[in-house]
């Protein structure tokens, strides 16, 4: 959701910014590709396809340590190379963006900040962590905007900036391998947003967190596979070995896991959702069905999670939450309303100690939802969230595994099916406020 999803919070400041190192390995083992990368990297290079990859970190190395480092002219001529070769993989035309640039991890920080203070006001981050501490996602002593900053400080390898077309790789070893990848992942954004629009997929629209979430897996998806796609083509084997399996991953202690998953969803999800459009095979992708998808983009994160659901465009149900800030009386505000949807959901049941596999079948059979969030005088709260299902054994399935959160939030909750089939979740920081949250979404 918009108070929960990192990407979206980056969406609205730079489209597209992410790229997962890890990935690389992961996608060419969960694709069935056979090439000669030896045995398998530790858990931290190459994590099981069955967990979400964490995002790569620095790259390790000092260009100023090499002396066959390129000019900058060879380094803008490298990058020309990359953009051909990247269009005549992915078969759109060219996008007329300025010269690449490329910073260090430490000016990263610097520009994320910067845009952080620009474009993230402190009301708006003070509703924000509101939100989230009636969630249960966040502590008291936490803030979701530092914590989204030392996330993504740690994580970008490069951006592209659909509004000044500024491409951006993050290297402190200069034109690397990695950076060489990260560079025809992030120079295919500029392509789809040339070609399509990406402001038309209104991935950050207000109150379509789940919708939101889905498109950017499109966008990253797709990037993805046409960066795997470049590897194959124009990386040795042992280029493609030190990338996949030489790249670090952050530190992200500190970090609450639902908010390292969420970040990662887009990459690991959307990749495999990309790849099964694409025929299958990451070294030579047929991108007729993913451009097709820009037309007709996918409207939950339940259509990236399961294909079928994709392929006969099984829109969310819509469901209706209370006016909970009214009903509450004078004092209350709204802070957030919007679906939260399959992915995130099965996201937040893993955080609060459901088993992965539980979490995810508990999340399965997902048919539409929508939280409403309200807070009051001295940082009061109360939630309502009614969740529709595609059976009464899937809504059953998911409130035996809510229950779990239930019993172990520090503060009153409950969960409850309701007579139409549908489930409905309450948060309220003292019991009275539980139950007149209940009360207003009966």
């Amino acid at each position: 959701m918009g108070r929960m999803s990192v990407l979206g919070r980056l969406g609205a400041i730079l489209v597209a910014a992410l790229v997962v190192a890890a990935v690389a390995f992961l996608v060419i083992r969960a694709g069935g590709a056979e090439i000669g990368l030896g045995p398998d990297a530790t858990a931290s290079a190459s994590p099981d396809a069955s967990e979400p990859a964490s995002p790569s970190a620095e790259p390790t190395g000092d260009a100023s340590a090499s002396p066959s480092a390129p000019s900058e002219a060879d380094t803008q001529a490298i990058l020309s190379e990359i953009e051909d070769q990247v269009i005549a993989i992915r078969g759109l035309e060219a996008a007329d963006i300025g010269p690449a640039e490329i910073i260090t991890r430490e000016q990263l920080g610097e520009e994320l900040r910067q845009l952080f203070e620009e474009q993230y006001p402190p009301e708006e981050q003070r509703r924000d962590n509101l939100a989230l501490r009636a969630l249960g996602l966040l502590e008291a002593d936490q803030d979701v905007a530092e914590l989204q900053l030392d996330l993504l400080g740690d994580s970008v390898l490069g951006f592209y900036d659909d509004v000044k077309k500024r491409m951006v790789v993050v290297s402190d070893a200069g034109l690397d391998v990695e950076a060489r990848v990260t560079y025809a992942h992030e120079y295919t954004h500029a392509l789809q947003d040339a070609a399509f629009g990406l402001d038309s997929l209104q991935a950050d629209a207000p109150g379509e967190d789940d919708r939101g979430l889905a498109r950017v897996a499109l966008m990253e998806g797709d990037a993805t596979v046409a960066m795997l796609a470049w590897m194959f083509r124009h990386l040795t084997p042992q280029e493609i070995q030190e990338y996949a399996l030489g790249a670090e991953v952050p530190d992200t202690s500190g970090i609450p896991s639902w908010m390292v998953a969420q970040l990662s969803f887009p990459y690991n999800d959307g990749v495999n959702w990309a790849l099964a459009l694409g025929g299958g095979d990451p070294a030579n992708p047929d991108f007729a069905d993913i451009d097709a998808a820009y037309g007709d983009p996918p409207e939950s994160t339940e259509q990236i999670v399961d294909l079928e659901k994709w392929e006969v465009r099984e829109s969310p149900r819509t469901v209706e939450v209370p006016d909970l800030a009214a009903a509450l009386g004078a004092g209350w505000e709204e802070v957030d309303e919007t679906p939260i949807g399959q992915a995130t959901i099965a996201i937040m049941l893993e955080y609060f100690g459901v088993r992965a596999d539980d979490a995810r079948d508990a999340a399965d059979g997902w048919g539409g939802d929508r939280v409403v969030i309200a807070t009051g005088p001295d940082d009061a709260f109360a939630l309502a969230w009614r969740l529709a299902w595609d059976s009464p054994a899937d809504a059953t399935e998911f409130v035996d595994a809510y229950q779990i959160v239930v019993d172990g939030l520090d503060f009153p909750a409950s969960v409850t099916e309701l007579p139409n089939g549908e489930v409905l979740v309450a948060h309220g920081s003292d019991e009275q406020l539980l139950d007149q949250a209940v009360d207003a979404a009966n």
